[in-house]
């Protein structure tokens, strides 16, 4: 054991042996060599290292380069990510009967692509997709994340990009749908679901816009405005061409974001080892300051009630028929317009008095029993309903516009019904200014607003049941706590000048 422990005193630096080697020598006769004793030497053979000069900063270099090594190392076990890319194709149709301008087929075929993005895209269909038991996406995140965080890291590993076409008045859209996962076999399958999904879309749109057009004429036959039904509209063709590519390794390694991260934190673990030995009396103090602020935020924080949001969109889908069949079709009014026309009687006092009162919902019984319900309903304004255009810049020619609603409560379940109940009042709303306006308008336009064949307000994403409180962020409050209790450590460890006394005249 003594000659352990004289090959670590070899550790010590050398100016600190020349003057003490002997001294120590001589204690370390004197003394039973055992496992304490080479700790003790080993632990003050790094601290005077550290201590001494510039080492400290040879340590943190040292520490930096040791974790760049294990990034390194780590990476290899980290499976990479991979993207499986399909190119699809959107052709505008000559319209057999509309003697349409190539401009305004061009459009059209544009707002038709802008609404299937927008289907493809939601909520509702990636939820369903990553639930399907032939993919499986996402079972380790699905077991620690709530389902709108991992739909939203799915909608994130989506891209979808335009791609250049052929010249020609009726050309081709051309763009890329692609989909990064760290399974190849799984990216592929995704990418055939989300083409599939694409097509069917595009199908069951021009299906309705064809049913919408024979019932409007079937109509304008039976009442004698028109001798003979013409032909219904020929809509947009979507494709894929050609199969969905094999999954490749995505470009920018991870193994470059697993070495910086490894140097990164090396040079932290030093730096912190570093000022730990040579201040440690003053780290201890700073570290029972910050745990005691993380400990004393994070307890009354429990007493602090949650509060969940539920969310859910809803879109004004263009008019698939017009009062002139010559016309080209209008574009779709811009979400802040069109809740402009309807939150005035939507978030009334009485529509909202009477949401809140309701026996299904009976929010806020507390503050009802000691505030008036003009009160009541001003703070859920003010603090917990958000009703307002998702795409506020979007006023393209016939593109769908999103608006989103939000509530937030202490029961999520209340929360998720709150949203469905205003859901259900817009559209009300909706069709009551549409028939109100209908009296005054010819019978032709009646007729086409009565077919569902004009502007139409529909929901995208359904209210969602919320899992876990936006409010209060418990870990958030914690830090805040750690850190106010550094601020007060550091405040306590800032030296004092020692008072000076002054001598008074006898």
């Amino acid at each position: 054991m003594k000659r352990w422990i004289a090959l670590v005193a070899m550790c010590y630096p050398r100016s600190w042996r020349e003057e003490f080697g002997a001294e120590f020598d001589a204690l370390l006769s004197d003394v039973k060599p055992n496992w304490r004793v080479l700790g003790n030497v080993l632990g003050g053979a790094i601290e005077m290292q550290i201590t001494s000069g510039d080492n400290w900063l040879k340590l943190a270099l040292a520490t930096a380069a040791i974790g760049a090594i294990i990034g390194a190392g780590v990476s290899f076990t980290v499976k990479p990510n991979y993207v499986s890319s399909a190119v699809m194709s959107v052709t505008p149709q000559p319209d057999p009967v509309r003697n349409t301008s190539t401009e305004a087929l061009r459009q059209r075929t544009a707002a038709q692509v802008a609404f299937m993005e927008e289907e493809l895209l939601s909520r509702t269909s990636i939820a369903l997709i990553i639930q399907d038991p032939r993919l499986e996406l996402y079972k380790e995140e699905l077991k620690q994340t709530p389902l709108d965080d991992v739909i939203e890291e799915m909608r994130r590993n989506i891209r979808i990009q335009a791609r250049p076409s052929a010249q020609g008045d009726l050309a081709p859209m051309v763009f890329s749908i692609s989909f990064s996962y760290p399974d190849q076999a799984k990216a592929q399958a995704t990418i055939l679901e989300l083409t599939r999904k694409f097509t069917a879309i595009s199908t069951n749109t021009n299906q309705n816009s064809t049913l919408a057009y024979q019932d409007f004429w079937r109509e304008m036959v039976a009442v004698g405005l028109s001798k003979s039904t013409p032909p219904p509209p020929a809509g947009v063709s979507a494709a894929v061409l050609g199969n969905p590519s094999a999954a490749v390794e995505s470009p920018g390694s991870s193994r470059i974001i697993s070495i910086a991260r490894g140097l990164g934190t090396g040079l932290m673990l030093g730096l912190l080892t570093a000022v730990t030995f040579r201040w440690t009396r003053n780290v201890l103090k700073l570290a029972g300051f910050a745990l005691a602020g993380f400990v004393l935020a994070l307890a009354p924080s429990y007493l602090i009630p949650n509060r969940f949001t539920s969310n859910a969109s809803m879109q004004i889908t263009p008019a698939q028929l017009t009062e002139d069949p010559l016309a080209p079709f209008p574009p779709v009014t811009p979400a802040a317009e069109f809740l402009n026309q309807v939150k005035p009687q939507l978030l009334s006092l009485q529509t909202l008095s009477k949401l809140i009162q309701g026996p299904r919902l009976n929010l806020y019984p507390e503050e009802r029993a000691t505030k008036p319900m003009a009160d009541v309903v001003q703070n859920m304004l003010k603090n917990d309903l958000r009703i307002a255009p998702a795409d506020p810049a979007q006023a393209t020619h016939g593109s769908p516009s999103v608006i989103s609603i939000s509530f937030a409560y202490s029961d999520r379940y209340k929360a998720m019904q709150m949203v469905g109940a205003l859901m259900q009042e817009l559209q009300d709303e909706v069709q009551a200014k549409e028939k109100a306006d209908a009296a005054q308008m010819s019978f032709v336009h009646h007729t086409i607003i009565q077919r569902k064949a004009g502007e139409n307000l529909e929901a995208l994403d359904v209210p969602t049941l919320p899992v876990s409180p936006v409010w209060p962020n418990r870990l958030v409050i914690a830090e805040m706590g750690s850190v106010a209790g550094l601020l007060i450590g550091a405040i306590t460890l800032r030296p004092r000048r020692p008072s000076t006394l002054t001598l008074q005249p006898a």
